[in-house]
């Protein structure tokens, strides 16, 4: 603030100066008179020319030097008083700069010591929560990439989800990815969900699937203040990598606060204020990276430090798994295999970090790119699509950041993960110093590479916490010159900072604490160098430490998809697994998992790995299953190593007849297998869809789904299984028939029938799902909208009635989903209430949240009554069949949605359907016409028939009555609890689509009535 008070100063005082001179020059300086004009009659002939010869005044005597002086002033005053504006400008930056620390300083000084008090705490506090807001306001992964990306822009909301298959059960066992994605999204919950119904809460995830953007935005939406139930807690980011030291020197988790508040956040002396928030239960806590304490010793006493801060300060969760709404909420996050191999956290509960869905995925590309880059979007997901592997890489956030990334700088992707690292770092030490101009006294790009990789595998083998002290990287450096006659010239500080500053990707993690910017980028580097430095043989032995080592898993993943040959450390893997056990189990495993990174997988090795993992598949008699999950990664890495085996793999389990070999034959037969074979296995498969054994029925009926049907046999097993008495084996039934893409009248029927009558929630929605796949959507009332770019808001030069809120009109991408033709009538809300629907608790999560459903009635937040049915629902004008339901709050409209399978539309949902892509002003073109649409004009009074002035009055997609006859409900939020607006442009990540909040959150209406 000083400083800017300075630099203005300085600058008028100038501006000032030189006016003040100017003006007095002008007035010093003759002025000539001119004569006065007369009214004189106009000439006849031209005036004749007049020579005007002023009077010459008088001249004063003056010495040579004074009339120097006299001619030069002007000129004088004014340089003098442009370098007194320059020195005092620079003065001024100085003085500025100093006062501004001293005042600091003076601050500090007097404030510091009394920070806890409560009307100085305010300051420190609204302070601290700029500071931490400022500090977590970037995704995590951008620091790979060297780009800073707001958490506003581009961050896709993430959710949690509990993995309940069990590995036991066949049709659990057996499932691909892709439908053990959809079975835990349909269970999933967004993290301040979670957070909520949980105060000790775990997040497990792999590497890259966003953990650390997770915590971030509970930091970054705490810190703001968006969720009001978390308004009056204080939030404490720590990343547990970077206080190892500091934590394990303390006797309670706690004790640690203060210090980080201090050093990181400016708020000091906080120990008394902390201690009466934890007391108080008013305390976020946010631990990130369990996983990136390396050292055992120092693991265990973090993991104890945290059970006793738990024990001490947090609520317990009951058996009916809801916590007490009061108290401190704590949340660690770390990867999957570091944290089931070591000692857990008691009392928490764990949920997994959820990758994309494909629509996250597509939503993410179109918002990196846009603008101009829209074509480039359209390709990268079609190149996708059309290369299933990579596709299944960009699930992971962090390698779709780099997918990103990389196809916009060369329209093209890697083929494996190891590549796709080799281009972002390849652009990180070239490319990017080029782009920038820096090429002298630096460090040249291959010497950069071959250092970080020597200072990775250095760190991995002997740094403590992932990271290494400035004193020791200076004399690792000292040793690494040496070596190097490129840098003979260069000193190990010259070094560090070069590679600090032009690449980032090694930075100053702590106080002199230095590491690489992303945990990855480590286990990558560590990998080139075994790969560069030792050779297949010698990199084999250096990696064999380290097999059953969780913390060296992803470097020797990239090892294998780096190195001219992994056979010589698979044959060390494979030796080291042959005796029985669990640990022997899981090397088994993780070579699978390297066969399929390799670039090369052939010969004996690759055979033996394959029988291995399909022995293991097939579930010996006494051991205990697979997890589903690691089943259906062996399956997908025997397809990528082993795709030229797996059809006499297949033909030989279908040998043997059981029903377990049977699905798995399914599952490994791949895609171009013979005809014949196929035709012969999905007999084998109908045949089994008619036992007694409903989970052996609803397992075939998927593979069977999965095999394409198979021929006549195979399709009238799938349609007879959509009336089988076990409600799964239907639901099963009708997702295998999506996978056919095309079916027939009779099979549409069918689905239809499962959909109009079944009561049962899962095969009624897998029936809607199936149709709307099949291209059926007219069959239930539905019609498409294709991904793609909208006009949303409102022009007011086009629009003269346009309320400020519709502005800025803005450009959004959505991608493809399905809207109702027509708004919900009373025949249709009439079935949910046949079925139970009010009564059902499953459908009123958050009207119950909000005290609005009490033993199976809605309680009316207007009138504070227990009701059953619409308000207006036994008026005679309005309960008409084919009228829309009136009477209805936002709470009943989610009920019904959820009880349909479906959703309410989100705002852009909305508008998108009733407008097109175009921004016109109504749904059929941009001129007002009252004749279609129900409105005033028309002079009713109340409703019509849904689709009565169809199609006239349709949008461009088909949708009718989007104006006018009723209004209609959006699951977007218009102004949150603390009545802040969601103002444009539209952002569906930053809280406006929470369905939380109950009564004070205003929900937004369109359409009109």
């Amino acid at each position: 603030m000083f400083k800017k008070l300075f630099w203005r100063f300085s600058f008028l005082f100038t501006v000032l100066f030189l006016t003040v001179i100017l003006a007095q020059a002008q007035s010093a300086t003759p002025t000539p008179t001119v004569p006065t004009p007369t009214d004189t009659p106009a000439p006849t002939q031209p005036p004749a020319i007049l020579v005007i010869t002023p009077t010459p005044a008088p001249t004063p005597q003056v010495g040579v030097w004074q009339q120097m002086w006299q001619d030069n002033i002007q000129a004088a005053l004014i340089g003098l008083g442009g370098l007194l504006g320059i020195l005092i400008a620079i003065l001024g930056k100085r003085i500025a700069t100093q006062l501004a620390d001293w005042l600091g300083k003076l601050f500090h000084f007097i404030f510091d010591p009394i920070a806890s008090f409560p009307i100085i705490r305010w300051k420190y506090q609204k302070d601290y929560r700029k500071t931490l807001i400022e500090d977590v306001q970037y995704l995590a992964g951008g620091n790979l990439i060297n780009k800073k990306i707001k958490l506003d822009e581009m961050y896709v909301q993430s959710v949690l989800a509990v993995d309940e298959q069990d590995a036991s059960n066949l049709a659990d066992r057996y499932r691909t990815q892709a439908e053990r994605r959809r079975m835990q999204r349909e269970k999933a919950v967004k993290p301040w969900t979670a957070v909520l119904k949980h105060h000790r809460l775990l997040i497990l995830g792999g590497p890259g699937v966003g953990k650390t953007t997770c915590l971030h935005n509970l930091a970054y939406e705490s810190a703001n203040r968006r969720q009001t139930e978390m308004a009056a807690y204080f939030p404490i980011l720590i990343r547990l990598g970077k206080v190892v030291d500091k934590l394990v020197a303390k006797k309670r988790l706690e004790d640690v606060f203060p210090e980080i508040l201090q050093d990181t956040y400016q708020f000091p002396n906080a120990a008394k204020f902390l201690d009466r928030m934890l007391d108080k239960g008013r305390c976020l806590i946010l631990l990130d990276g369990l996983d990136e304490v390396p050292d055992e010793t120092d693991y265990e006493t973090i993991v104890t430090l945290v059970n006793q801060f738990a024990n001490k300060h947090l609520p317990v969760t009951s058996k009916s798994g809801n916590s007490s709404k009061s108290g401190n909420f704590l949340v660690v996050s770390t990867r999957r295999p570091q944290y089931e191999s070591r000692e857990r956290l008691q009392g928490f509960d764990m949920m997994e970090m959820m990758e994309f869905d494909f629509p996250g995925i597509d939503r993410f590309i179109h918002t990196w790119f846009k603008g101009d880059n829209k074509e480039l979007a359209d390709k990268l997901v079609r190149g996708l699509q059309d290369s299933p592997r990579f596709l299944e890489l960009a699930y992971n956030p962090l390698l779709l950041l780099l997918v990103v990334d990389h196809f916009g700088r060369k329209y093209r992707l890697p083929k494996r993960r190891a590549a796709l690292y080799d281009k972002i770092v390849e652009a990180r030490l070239s490319d990017w110093d080029y782009s920038r101009g820096i090429h002298r006294d630096k460090v040249d790009p291959e010497t950069k590479k071959e250092l970080l990789e020597a200072l990775a595998l250095h760190i991995m083998q002997h740094g403590k916490q992932g990271s290494i002290g400035k004193r020791a990287l200076l004399k690792w450096l000292d040793e690494f010159i040496q070596q190097q006659r490129s840098l003979k010239d260069f000193s190990s500080t010259h070094v560090l900072d070069d590679i600090v500053e032009t690449s980032e990707l090694l930075k100053e993690v702590a106080i002199r604490q230095y590491g690489f910017s992303h945990k990855t980028l480590r286990e990558y580097f560590a990998a080139a160098a075994i790969d560069a430095q030792f050779g297949p043989e010698a990199g084999a032995d250096q990696l064999a430490r380290y097999p059953d080592n969780p913390d060296w898993r992803e470097v020797i993943l990239f090892y294998c998809g780096l190195t001219a040959n992994a056979e010589p450390l698979l044959k060390i893997m494979l030796n080291q697994a042959r005796p029985p056990g669990e640990k022997q189990r899981y090397l088994w495993l993780l070579a699978g998992e390297c066969a399929a990174e390799t670039n090369r997988a052939q010969g004996e090795i690759f055979q033996d790995l394959t029988r291995e993992l399909v022995a293991l598949l097939r579930l010996p008699e006494g051991e205990q299953p697979l997890a589903a999950a690691a089943s259906e990664r062996v399956i997908t890495n025997l397809t990528e190593f082993a795709a030229d085996l797996l059809p006499d793999i297949s033909r030989d389990l279908m040998e043997s007849g059981t029903a377990a070999d049977l699905l798995l034959a399914e599952r490994l037969l791949p895609g171009g297998a013979d005809d014949d074979l196929k035709a012969e296995l999905g007999r084998r498969l109908a045949a089994l869809t008619r036992v007694d054994d409903a989970a052996e029925q609803q397992a075939a009926v998927a593979a069977l789904g999965r095999l394409g049907g198979a021929g006549t046999e195979g399709a009238a097993a799938l349609l007879a299984g959509l009336t089988d008495d076990d409600a799964a084996v239907r639901a099963e039934a009708a997702r295998a028939l999506a996978r056919l893409g095309t079916i027939a009248d009779a099979g549409a029927a069918a689905l239809l029938r499962v959909y109009e009558t079944d009561a049962a929630d899962d095969a009624r929605h897998a029936a809607l799902e199936a149709l709307l796949a099949l291209g059926r959507a007219a069959d239930v009332d539905m019609v498409p909208v294709a991904a793609g770019e909208f006009l949303m808001g409102s022009d007011k030069s086009r629009d003269k009635e346009a309320d400020s809120d519709e502005t800025p009109q803005h450009t959004v991408y959505l991608p493809a989903y399905f809207m109702d033709r027509t708004p919900v009538t009373n025949a249709q809300f009439g079935r949910f209430m046949e079925a139970g629907g009010y009564a059902n608790p499953d459908y009123w999560p958050e009207a119950i949240a909000a005290k609005r459903w009490q033993a199976g009635k809605y309680l009316d937040e207007y009138s504070n009554k227990s009701r059953s049915q619409p308000e207006y629902w036994d008026g005679e004008e309005w309960n008409k069949t084919d009228y829309p339901v009136v009477g209805v709050t936002w709470y009943e409209a989610v009920a019904y949605a959820r009880w349909a399978g479906k959703r309410l539309p989100t705002e852009a949902e909305w508008e998108k359907a009733a407008r097109g892509t175009d921004g016109r002003l109504y749904p059929w073109d941009n001129e007002w016409d009252a004749a279609k649409l129900n409105s005033k004009e028309a002079d009713f009074g109340k409703t019509t028939p849904v689709g009565n002035y169809s199609p006239a009055g349709d949008s461009p997609y088909g949708a009718a009555d989007m104006a006018g006859n009723v209004w209609e409900w959006c699951s977007t939020r218009w102004r949150n609890e603390s009545k802040k607006e969601y103002n444009y442009p539209y952002n569906q990540d930053d809280g406006r689509e929470d369905l939380s909040g109950g009564d004070v959150v205003v929900r937004v209406l369109r359409g009109g009535s």
